[in-house]
């Protein structure tokens, strides 16, 4: 078989697997979370060191419970862009909220944080 047309196969397949999700899921982004978007709750955009702009979007899914919060996790330049996406369950995100109240809260009255995190 010729390599050319394995090349062209695969990437075929490729294209087919992100229409079918996107279709699926009702978006692309939605495709790559593996659920649908049912609201973006916010962003928040970090510094720029350089000329990198990072940017964290909140999104609630619409999946099975281990796929209910979406972080968006976005960075861009001048002559590029990157996104990617992670899913958290309920758990992992109540526990992502508090790990970063910790962190603000020790960062505000400048303690570092015992060894249990607290």
């Amino acid at each position: 078989m010729n390599p050319d047309w394995l090349f062209l196969a695969i990437l075929a397949f490729m294209g087919l697997w992100i229409l079918v999700r996107s279709t699926r899921f009702g978006s692309f982004r939605g495709g790559l979370f593996g659920a649908r978007i049912q609201a973006t709750v916010g962003e928040v955009t970090g510094s720029r060191p350089g000329y990198v702009q990072r940017t964290v979007r909140v999104h609630i899914l619409d999946g099975p419970p281990e796929r209910a919060v979406g972080l968006e996790v976005v960075w861009k330049t001048f002559a590029s862009y990157g996104m990617h996406p992670v899913t958290l369950s309920l758990s992992e995100a109540r526990n992502l909220s508090s790990l970063l109240e910790v962190a603000t809260r020790n960062v505000a009255s400048n303690v570092p944080p015992d060894a249990d995190g607290k």
